[in-house]
């Protein structure tokens, strides 16, 4: 965390989980690579630190393996707690700001997603290594929101498929 808000929230006589917990982002996404120190997703990657794996409040004693769906808090890089997902409802109102996901279906105005359910478009949406001219059922996207739940950013993982 950055020095000075440390320095602030001291001042203030807040305690500093309060302003650390602000500072995470949740990511949902799904792993492509773990080392033990490292986690990699498609266009990104976090530090592992000391955060335990988790899965339904239970410490989960096995390795992480590509292609499983994980929650991240993340906090300058290093992700503050894991959660291994299981099926779960959509998580569209979650308050994420990177997600992974497979497209069922789209139109003008919102996608829909396997996981994360509906979505809406945002016709500023920043587009990388696509377009919505490679948007098909069944395309794996990588979705970026701002901190107020606006799509920001879609990845197309492979717009040649």
């Amino acid at each position: 965390m950055e020095q000075s808000r440390k320095w602030c929230a001291w001042m203030l006589g807040v305690p500093l989980w309060a302003v650390q917990a602000g500072a995470d982002e949740l990511w949902l996404v799904e792993l492509e690579h773990s080392d033990g120190i490292r986690l990699q997703f498609q266009g990104a990657e976090v530090e592992q630190g000391s955060a335990a794996v988790w899965r339904q409040g239970e410490i989960w004693p096995q390795p992480l393996k590509p292609g499983d769906q994980l929650a991240l808090l993340v906090a300058d890089g290093v992700a503050t707690r894991i959660e291994l997902l299981a099926a779960r409802a959509p998580l569209a109102n979650q308050p994420w700001q990177r997600a992974q996901d497979r497209l069922q279906s789209f139109d003008e105005w919102q996608l829909t997603l396997a996981t994360l359910g509906t979505v809406p478009l945002n016709p500023l949406v920043r587009w990388v290594n696509g377009s919505a001219a490679d948007l098909h059922a069944g395309s794996e996207l990588v979705l970026i929101r701002s901190a107020d739940g606006i799509l920001q950013g879609i990845e197309v993982i492979n717009p040649e498929e």
